[in-house]
């Protein structure tokens, strides 16, 4: 059965229909996700229920890249490209929500490049810096 909400995303309202699904119900995945352009505030959008945006910048994150975990702010870098780390030296902070997360290296190696400067924005799952 078809519901009604509405949802406002960076400022803007739009009206969205989902499909509910009951237990026991089949779920269709094989439903055609297209791009949608943004609408204009309050219209109505039927809009499939598809992956997270940042599983797409996640899979565009290369070997050795060190990408954000969540969307915010980068607060502070830590690192410059060329300078050695260890595994849990704090390469950055990010603001979410007025709540400050270090990055952390997961492995040693040395930074070869730096994609971010503070004050910037992020989305989850966008490459902030990379080790080698």
């Amino acid at each position: 059965m078809p519901r009604q909400f509405k949802v406002t995303v960076n400022g803007r309202e739009y009206d969205v229909t989902v499909l509910e699904i009951s237990a026991g119900q089949p779920v269709s995945s094989t439903a055609p996700v297209a791009a949608m352009p943004a609408p204009s505030a309050g219209a109505s959008v039927a809009a499939p229920v598809a992956a997270a945006p940042a599983a797409a910048s996640a899979a565009a994150a290369g070997d050795g890249d060190v990408v954000a975990g969540m969307g915010g702010v980068v607060v502070e870098v830590n690192v410059k490209v060329g300078q050695t780390v260890a595994a849990g030296d704090r390469l950055m902070v990010l603001e979410a929500m007025k709540m400050k997360t270090p990055v952390m290296a997961t492995r040693a190696g040395q930074v070869t490049r730096v994609l971010v400067a503070a004050g910037d924005p992020i989305e989850g799952g966008q490459p902030l810096l990379t080790i080698a």
